[in-house]
């Protein structure tokens, strides 16, 4: 029996694409009978791996098997995006050892925590233990001032209660 050329490239056809479909879904990518992956393999803060991938079947970075180019090139990213930001963890924990004062607290200091709700002198306390050079003024909140601005003065306003309404700044 003689098959003709147009047979043969359809038998070739199936026959590769049969093959890398089975290599893929082989992969250590965990791919689940109904077409959605499981990523079990990976790290949960990646989140899911790429559904559109290729049909190849590459070693994949780290110790992940081997899987799709796609997959491959998103692992790269996440394992990059993983080794940045233990770089900069790392830069920031010397940072912290270097300037932060061992007898404070875990909560960061005044400008970045919120002063809102603690009381004038909780408030004052705050701002002085982060820059003692400052001149800080407690006002009522609807009080009248001077519009100037001083890079050396902060100003808390207090509502009837005597709590911070307003985050305080430098000015």
């Amino acid at each position: 029996m003689r098959l003709s050329n147009s047979t043969i490239v359809i038998v070739l056809a199936t026959i590769i694409a049969t093959s890398t479909t089975a290599a893929f879904v082989d992969a250590e990518v965990n791919i689940q009978p109904d077409g959605t992956m499981s990523s079990d393999s990976f790290p949960a803060h990646w989140g899911q791996p790429p559904m559109g991938q290729t049909r190849d079947y590459v070693v994949l970075p780290g110790s992940y098997g081997r899987g799709s180019s796609t997959l491959k090139h998103w692992i790269e990213e996440k394992m990059a995006e993983d080794a940045a930001a233990a770089a900069a963890a790392t830069a920031d924990a010397g940072t912290e050892r270097r300037f932060a004062d061992p007898s404070s607290s875990s909560s960061p200091p005044w400008p970045e925590k919120s002063l809102i709700g603690m009381t004038g002198e909780e408030a004052t306390q705050e701002i002085n233990i982060a820059d003692p050079t400052l001149e800080v003024q407690i006002l009522d909140e609807d009080a009248m001032m001077t519009m100037d601005y001083r890079e050396d003065r902060v100003r808390i306003f207090v509502n009837a209660d005597g709590k911070v309404v307003n985050q305080p700044h430098k000015g």
